[in-house]
């Protein structure tokens, strides 16, 4: 999501990001109309538009992502899918269990009203799942319209073999109060949960600044120990665990990055970048903390169409091993990735971005699940929160 800091502070804060260059992407023609192009180690050709399919290939998983232009690609018969069999989803209307085979509603969160203040785009949730499809976690942030402080509580639930909620666990962890969370991450087992705050505005004009920058906290929620980094950045965002539960995949000015939590150190400084200043927009670490995907955002001379893409790099050389989705959008809005999430095996992906469906991918099928929502007056659309 394109928050109101980013809008803010994007040109007082940051230096043009790296573009890449025509010459760095791999051949994909002067496409007429918006094309699909994939890449895998092996030679695999453009797909036809009337397919409105694309390949995907991430370690075992073959997976075909929707294509644009309003075609609707074939759904694999559900009975055939696995991996999770519910997923959450949270929008305006508040939060969702979602058949993870059909994408149809099951059954609604019962979470607190909303206290007097005003919810967060796009309705102040933030998901996580342990990647089994039964066990999530829920930040809610609330903002004050008196004091412009935003306030955060977490949830824990957990759903039946029927998709109804199970179990609703109010304030896991103490309330946090300051700033808004940007994004939410648990192990695959439920002991730790990782949770990002903006930085603050201060200054105006030229002198604009985060004081503080963002800052990460992991809880060990047996304990209740905390651990918190802080960085001079605006945002943290896509918080992902690998399996080992002390490596976090993590997005911060653009970059995509590591971090061991168990290392010395309290501040970002002491993560290691795999993808730098290349527009990054979402980014998911393997289970195996082998490798990571990363989408990006990389305009053509800043000028339409401009290309988006999910890069597959490996993260112990920072090695791109293989661009698996690379698309161009000749539309009015800028295409982006803002989902891009592993369930617990790692065989099994969601996808989703603000001009694309939430996908489920399997086995080199794919399902969508829920299509974006309608632009607003601005030509914005709300972007899909989800989890499993």
């Amino acid at each position: 999501m394109t928050s109101w800091l980013e809008d803010r502070l994007r040109d007082a804060l940051t230096a043009d990001a790296e573009q890449i260059r025509p010459e760095t992407l791999r051949p994909a023609g002067q496409p007429a109309r918006t094309k699909t192009i994939v890449s895998t180690r092996r030679f695999v050709p453009a797909v036809p538009l009337a397919a409105a399919l694309v390949v995907v290939v991430i370690g075992t998983v073959a997976a075909v992502v929707a294509g644009t232009g309003g075609t609707t690609p074939s759904r694999p018969a559900t009975q055939t899918l696995g991996g999770p069999r519910f997923l959450l989803v949270a929008g305006n209307d508040g939060v969702t269990v979602h058949d993870a085979r059909t994408g149809k509603v099951t059954s609604r969160l019962g979470l607190p009203p909303t206290p007097e203040g005003s919810f967060r785009e796009p309705g102040g949730y933030l998901l996580a799942g342990a990647g089994d499809g039964e066990t999530f976690y829920i930040a809610q942030s609330v903002m004050s319209r008196e004091t412009q402080v935003s306030s955060t509580r977490f949830y824990r639930a957990r759903v039946d073999g029927q998709g109804e909620p199970a179990e609703l666990v109010h304030d896991v962890i103490h309330k946090v109060t300051g700033t808004t969370a940007s994004s939410l991450a648990v192990t695959d087992d439920g002991t730790r949960l990782a949770y990002s705050l903006d930085g603050k505005v201060c200054g105006q004009g030229k002198t604009l600044r985060f004081c503080p920058g963002a800052q990460l906290t992991v809880v060990d929620l047996p304990t209740g120990a905390t651990r918190t980094w802080t960085t001079n950045a605006g945002q943290i965002q896509s918080l992902s665990w690998a399996a080992d539960r002390r490596t976090l995949g993590l997005l911060v000015k653009s970059e995509a990055r590591v971090l061991d939590t168990t290392a010395s150190g309290t501040t970002l400084a002491t993560s290691r970048v795999i993808a730098p200043g290349q527009e990054v927009t979402a980014s998911a670490i393997s289970p195996d903390g082998r490798s990571m995907l990363i989408g990006h955002t990389r305009s053509a001379d800043g000028r339409r169409p401009h290309r988006y893409t999910i890069d597959e790099y490996s993260i112990p050389d920072g090695h791109r091993l293989r661009t698996l989705v690379s698309r161009n959008h000749d539309g009015k809005s800028i295409a982006r990735w803002n989902l891009v999430r592993y369930d617990g095996t790692g065989h099994h992906l969601l996808l989703a971005g603000n001009v694309d469906a939430l996908s489920r991918v399997d086995d080199g099928r794919v399902t969508p699940l829920i299509r974006p929502g309608s632009p607003d007056a601005l030509g914005h659309r709300s972007e899909i929160q989800a989890a499993w």
